[in-house]
């Protein structure tokens, strides 16, 4: 009984150590931001869309840190120019919010 009652305050310990993690992560997000380069199309506008992928992998190119591209919450396809605020599940209970800007390549 004695080695459940350990294993328990073992896996709370742990459950909490990954919790403040993923909330220390997301205060960091708060400071951060990511440029992605794109390409411009005729009149000046954006020529394609920004994926998850590309945001996840600027963001490790400018930020020497790995961000899940599944954990990136697109509500719709970037598709201009501009500065946009992407929120990034980093556990069930702690949302970040990373700054995501697009820029003309």
């Amino acid at each position: 009984m004695n080695d459940l009652k350990l294993q328990k305050q073992h896996e709370d310990k742990v459950a909490a150590e990954i919790l403040q993690a993923a909330k220390d992560f997301a205060a960091q997000l708060e400071n951060e931001k990511v440029v992605v380069k794109m390409k411009a199309g005729e009149g000046g506008k954006a020529f394609g869309s920004v994926s998850s992928k590309e945001i996840a992998k600027a963001y490790s190119e400018q930020n020497g840190k790995e961000i899940d591209k599944k954990k990136l919450v697109l509500p719709d396809a970037i598709k201009n120019f501009g500065t946009y605020e992407v929120k990034v599940k980093l556990h069930p209970k702690v949302t970040g919010t990373l700054r995501v800007q697009v820029v003309e390549e």
